[in-house]
């Protein structure tokens, strides 16, 4: 049987470390007071103005997206003339919510209205503008790349649209490979680099999962035009 160890004297009459410890620490912080209670303030009005900020980015936020919606409304309700006209509507996003989703893809509408309603420039010009952005969103950098290749195709710039479809096709972020496809096909044929656009052309599989907003006999027409049987 184990035998049980003698505390002596001496050793019950040694103070304990963690009570000498603590007393330390409380004696230091009542010397100290002023300080710690200067530091809680700082971390006090720190934490509110954090709260105070955040509370203004979501109001900031849901301020803008209103103001996007309403400008969509405008944009369903009014004639082509005024349609026209509304493009630029969208530049008042930017003005009045700067660095907010809604005025980034505010930019992002502008430059689709403007290449719907004939203004090629208008539209590259805004794209460029959106894609000197560094932060852009993915989703809105393809879509910006796809529109200026779109306004290059259209400007029969076929060319520059070309290396525009080309680079898009290389992106592995690019989730329109079937859209951008096609249109690589049609700018390289405008070319007249007949065996590049075949290749690109047999390249494109339409399919219930396709991005591909075309009609699928379109493109079995356009394949049987150059001979492609698969």
């Amino acid at each position: 049987m184990a035998t049980k160890k003698k505390i002596t004297r001496k050793e019950l009459k040694k103070p304990d470390e963690f009570v000498s410890t603590t007393t330390e620490i409380y004696q230091y912080i009542l010397r100290n007071w002023k300080f710690f209670a200067s530091g809680l303030v700082v971390i006090a009005i720190l934490m509110g103005v954090g709260f105070m900020w955040h509370r203004h980015a979501i109001r900031k936020e849901m301020a803008a997206f209103s103001l996007y919606h309403n400008i969509q409304i405008e944009m369903h309700k009014a004639t082509r003339l005024r349609k026209t006209a509304l493009c630029n509507a969208w530049d008042t996003l930017e003005t009045k919510y700067p660095d907010t989703p809604a005025a980034v893809y505010g930019l992002l509408q502008k430059s689709s209205c403007l290449l719907e309603h004939g203004s090629k420039e208008g539209c590259i010009e805004t794209v460029q503008k959106l894609l000197s952005d560094t932060k852009l969103p993915k989703v809105v950098k393809i879509l910006s790349q796809l529109m200026k290749g779109y306004a290059l195709e259209e400007r029969r710039a076929y060319a520059q649209a070309e290396k525009v479809f080309a680079n898009l096709l290389r992106d592995p972020d690019d989730f329109l490979k079937d859209t951008v496809r096609y249109h690589l096909y049609i700018c390289q044929l405008r070319q007249g680099k007949k065996n590049m656009a075949k290749k690109t052309l047999s390249e494109l599989k339409v399919n219930g999962n396709s991005d591909f907003a075309l009609p699928v006999i379109l493109v079995k027409i356009q394949k049987a035009r150059l001979g492609i049987t698969q």
